[in-house]
């Protein structure tokens, strides 16, 4: 890697951070959406008495019990895996070295900051296009939106699709 005193160095980057909502966090470590990323506490436990402890998750021993299930299709490690939320995949981030998947979920500010007000205005917006009967021109304008690389154009007004 070039560096700032002009030299070549050998570098050996670590993810340290990362920025998604729960849902992206869920998915990305091969979770079910109601599990805990960090710890294997049942679902039916969530949100209980926090002096409870539960194991840690272990995702590189997933990614071992996935390699063997995929192999012998053993249902003791699909049973295994249903107790304790782990879908029976791949996780994406399991294998990087010196990584804790569930050390480095981050706020994301689009989805648990912006988006409460960006919604919130868009009800404002709406009532008032309602008001003075102009909301199907919104919508119209909305639909007819010129594509866009990586944006596809809505079939639905915004107000159908949220």
């Amino acid at each position: 890697m070039n560096c700032a005193d002009g030299k070549m160095h050998l570098c050996f980057p670590i993810l340290s951070a990362w920025i998604a909502d729960h849902i992206e966090h869920t998915t990305l470590h091969g979770i079910a959406s109601n599990s805990c990323p960090k710890c294997e506490v049942p679902a039916t436990e969530l949100s209980q008495d926090p002096q409870n402890t539960y194991e840690p998750r272990d995702y590189a021993h997933y990614a071992r019990k996935t390699t063997e299930y995929k192999q012998t299709q053993a249902t003791h490690i699909a049973d295994n895996f249903h107790q304790v939320g782990v879908k029976i995949d791949r996780n994406v981030i399991s294998e990087l070295y010196r990584v804790n998947p569930a050390d480095l979920q981050k706020p994301d500010l689009l989805h648990n900051i912006y988006l409460r007000p960006f919604k919130h205005m868009m009800k404002w917006v709406e009532g008032f296009l309602k008001k003075h009967k102009r909301q199907q021109v919104f919508d119209d304008i909305w639909k007819q939106l010129p594509p866009y690389p990586g944006f596809s154009v809505p079939k639905k007004a915004y107000r159908e699709v949220t």
